[in-house]
This record gives structure tokens, sequence and C-alpha cells, in this order.
């Protein structure tokens, strides 16, 4: 992350979440390997080295993905429902994790 330029570090973070979505990834692999994946392999040390705004970001991104968020800001993804109350109950549902 490039706190300097985080529009460049945000824009490239798009790009790869969009990559992943382009290959067929679904909403539980997406967050799996952004979110468990991770963390989970992430020191303490490394955490505190992550700038503020990067947190900020993965943040919103976290609450695209989980749906703790208006609909409108959901992330989109291929192959989910496209009616907004069917994607509400999906995502809220947490019926992605299956």
């Amino acid at each position: 992350w490039n706190d300097a330029d985080s529009e460049k570090s945000k824009n490239s973070m798009d790009y790869f979440i969009e990559q992943l979505i382009y290959s067929k990834w679904d909403r539980n692999r997406i967050y799996n390997f952004i979110f468990i994946y991770v963390r989970n392999n992430l020191s303490n040390l490394d955490y505190d080295m992550i700038p503020e705004k990067a947190i900020d970001y993965l943040s919103d991104i976290e609450t695209s993905i989980i749906g703790y968020c208006c609909p409108s800001c959901f992330l989109k993804i291929p192959g989910e429902p496209l009616d907004e109350n069917d994607l509400i109950a999906y995502i809220r549902g947490n019926k992605w994790k299956n």
C-alpha cells in the first residue's frame, strides 16, 4: 500500500478483486482468501505496518462482501441473484457461505 498515493493503491486492489471475480471466484472464496487466509497468516507486526487508509479500505471491501452496507454497495458477483431483495437475503442470510 502506497500511503503517498492511496488512490493508486485502491485502484490496484480493486483491479485485483475484479480479476478474482473474472476468474470465477465466488463471494465465499474471495472473502476467505482476503479476510481469513490473510488474517491467519499475518503477524501482529505485519498488522502494525498496514497504514490506517489501507485498513479503512479493506473494511469497506469486507462490508461490501458480507452485506453490512446498503445493497447498492454490495460487491457484484456474476451468478448471484439479480433481484435486490433476493440478493439481500442471499448475502445477509449468509447463503453465500455454503
